[in-house]
């Protein structure tokens, strides 16, 4: 089962962050508790004075 995460960042950040996550997408990532998980796809979305990450991952 795939989860979706919608986190807001600084507008100034949004161009670092989502270089960041489109490099990561099919990655696989371990996670602080030790279960690792897939990141299947990311963005950042920009609407006027807000920036919104957004992406998907799957539990593994």
């Amino acid at each position: 089962m795939a989860w979706g995460v919608k986190e807001t960042i600084e507008v100034s950040e949004a161009d670092a962050v989502k270089e960041f996550i489109k490099a990561l997408e099919g990655s696989e990532i371990e996670l602080g508790n030790g279960s690792k998980a897939t990141l299947l796809k990311g963005d950042v979305k920009e609407k006027k004075d807000k920036a919104i990450l957004i992406y998907r991952y799957q539990l593994r």
